[in-house]
């Protein structure tokens, strides 16, 4: 990777994880786009872990087609992270507890008000994968114009 696409990616992996709540589009079997709003936690690879309901629209969604798309967006800084990859359910193997332990700690940190998963049925939670197959970390705030300066693709391979 050249400098460039390594600090790219560092800030961009600094945005992940300095955020908690982004929006997950998936594609219906017959078709039709969804959107929601998800909590959600990382690991260095860009890979995202979140929570949802087995009879949510985008479990049935990411069952019947795994490509989903990701994005996270800050009006006070203008910077916004694109993802793109396959999202899949895990299935609970060894050393994913840590993971969930992160979803909760999220869940449950507004002090006022939880998010709504934490008040329904915890034996229809299913937590789920995406992996990235495209980044793309996108800077607004650079005082250069053209996009050259605002776009940055990261390369997947190199995670």
């Amino acid at each position: 990777m050249t400098p460039e696409i390594e600090k790219a990616s560092a800030e961009a992996l600094a945005f992940l994880k300095a955020h908690k709540a982004g929006v997950l589009a998936t594609v219906s079997r017959e078709g039709k786009p969804h959107a929601s709003a998800v909590y959600y936690t990382c690991d260095d690879k860009f890979n995202i872990y979140f929570l949802t309901l087995a009879s949510s629209r985008k479990y049935a969604a990411a069952s019947a087609n795994p490509s989903a798309a990701f994005v996270i967006g800050t009006q006070e800084i203008p910077q916004t992270l694109q993802i793109e990859g396959s999202i899949s359910e895990v299935r609970r193997p060894e050393g994913l507890e840590e993971r969930e332990a992160q979803l909760i700690d999220i869940l449950t940190s507004n002090g006022t008000y939880y998010a709504p998963i934490t008040k329904l049925d915890p034996s229809d939670t299913v937590l789920m994968w995406l992996q990235p197959k495209w980044i793309r970390w996108a800077d607004y705030t650079s005082p250069l114009n053209g996009n050259k300066n605002i776009f940055t693709e990261i390369p997947v391979a190199h995670l």
